[in-house]
């Protein structure tokens, strides 16, 4: 496994609702092995089933069997970034503090998220960005990236930069 292989990433509540939609959870978890999220994104995820939303279980089945590490975020770390924490929802707040501080890679799709963490140095990637580097690993059919993809934004409403995984491929992917 090379170092790109085992960066860690740290979920906001966006895309794990995004993969629970096309059942692809499953494939997170054995995809990357350094899988984190925070205890506001568990919040998030559980209040959404509470409201009706129930394609997002396969996200709390694999928080609740820890396939995701949720350490707690550092409080007087959240002290250092007062606005940022006025710009971001709580889960995007706290998954954006437990990246910076570890230097991890933040995983949203969120723009004002995915801001706060360019300006931060914060390396940042999406939902689109993990389809792409699955396909591009050979570990994901581009096929069903495209079929995942078509979930989100057909049956969930999530706004996607592109129509198909194949507009954001690398030029040398063949």
């Amino acid at each position: 496994m090379s170092e790109e292989d085992s960066v860690a990433l740290v979920f906001d509540a966006t895309v794990l609702s995004n993969f629970a939609s096309s059942d692809s959870i499953d494939w997170l978890t054995t995809e990357f092995d350094q899988i984190y999220t925070v205890p506001a994104v568990r919040d998030e995820i559980a209040q959404g089933i509470d409201t009706g939303h129930a394609f997002l279980e396969p996200a709390q089945t694999a928080l609740d069997a820890g396939k995701f590490q949720i350490p707690a975020v550092d409080s007087t770390v959240a002290d250092r970034f007062e606005s940022e924490r006025d710009r971001l929802d709580r889960g995007e707040f706290e998954a954006f503090l437990l990246a910076w501080e570890n230097g991890w890679t933040l995983v949203t799709d969120d723009a004002a998220g995915r801001r706060v963490a360019k300006d931060k140095d914060v390396d940042v990637t999406g939902s689109i960005g993990l389809l792409v580097r699955g396909v591009v690993r050979g570990d994901l059919l581009l096929t069903l990236a495209n079929e995942w993809l078509h979930t989100w934004t057909t049956e969930r409403g999530y706004y996607a930069p592109v129509d198909s995984v194949n507009d954001v491929l690398p030029d040398d992917y063949e």
